[in-house]
């Protein structure tokens, strides 16, 4: 049963669908706990009651609270309880992908994590003995698949997803912000000629494997494409019958909804000779971050 229950978590989370919440977080990502019983349990159909001594149902109870005591409760005591700063990594273009669905499963995610964290204005004594998270950006990822003319309209639909959050924590005196951005810029920009005039596109190296149009990559190759562009109003993506078809315009039964991974470009050197990796926007985020530590 908890075998199954997994692969109904992993099929969930396949980019077809791209659901985001779905807890236990530990069935997706097991590492060292991997078949150990707190992570050998499964839900049970909707029961009523206390359940009876030695039954199957009192087990799965029982792995079940397990499971808070030994991993989630630890994890919240020894790491999120420390933070005053927080970054919350959103793969937006997947769910854009996927359709209204998964961007609406998506909000109900983020809500989720914002509950989970003590969040508000600190004080003296509260960031020496019990810190809250005064500040949280959350940041759509992956902005280096889509040109730079879409960065600012990901960003509108990043903050709709986090709408209701942001307004919970503004009561508490914290700061919510949201950017579209990429640590590390894989692509460059290009304009291709199309049947209804010059496209904004993106090119790059596609990893070695990756695979689109019946097309393997070899890792060496570079190629251009057109990624789509977002709508301007946020709440067109929504819309039950919008779906973004991002770098595939096949038929919907054949779509390809997952996004080329590109290797990394070669090493630029800045003054000094120092290497750097071209970004996208990582510098608004640190801003906003760690800039009234700087200043």
């Amino acid at each position: 049963m908890a075998r199954h229950f997994t692969d109904y978590l992993r099929n969930c989370r396949d980019e077809r669908f791209a659901l985001s919440l779905l807890p236990p977080g530990r069935f997706l990502m097991p590492g060292e706990l991997a078949d150990s019983p707190a992570l050998t349990f499964a839900p049970l159909d909707r029961l009523e009651g206390s359940a009876p001594s030695g039954s199957l149902w009192a087990m799965m109870r029982r792995r079940y609270e397990s499971y808070k005591d030994a991993i989630v409760r630890p994890f919240y005591r020894d790491h999120i309880a420390r933070l005053d700063r927080q970054v919350v990594l959103v793969d937006t273009l997947t769910a854009l992908n996927a359709g209204p669905d998964a961007l609406r499963d998506l909000e109900r995610a983020l809500a989720a994590i914002l509950d989970s964290f003590n969040v508000g204005r600190n004080s003296i004594l509260s960031a020496l003995f019990a810190p809250r998270i005064d500040r949280i950006l959350f940041a759509a990822t992956k902005a280096d698949l889509l040109h730079h003319t879409s960065h600012d309209r990901l960003e509108r639909i990043l903050e709709r997803l986090v709408a209701d959050a942001a307004k919970r924590a503004d009561y508490s005196g914290a700061r919510i912000d949201a950017i579209a951005m990429a640590s590390v810029r894989a692509t460059t920009e290009a304009h291709v000629g199309g049947a209804q005039g010059t496209l904004h596109a993106i090119m790059g190296t596609p990893l070695a494997g990756e695979q689109a149009g019946g097309r393997t990559f070899d890792g060496e190759s570079q190629i251009v494409i057109y990624p789509g562009d977002l709508p301007e109003n946020p709440a067109a993506m929504f819309d039950p019958q919008t779906r973004f078809r991002g770098l595939s315009s096949a038929p919907s039964d054949d779509t390809d909804y997952r996004f080329l991974r590109f290797r990394p470009p070669a090493l630029e050197r800045i003054e000094g000779g120092v290497p750097a990796l071209p970004h996208i926007r990582l510098d608004r985020a640190l801003e906003f971050l760690t800039g009234d530590r700087l200043r």
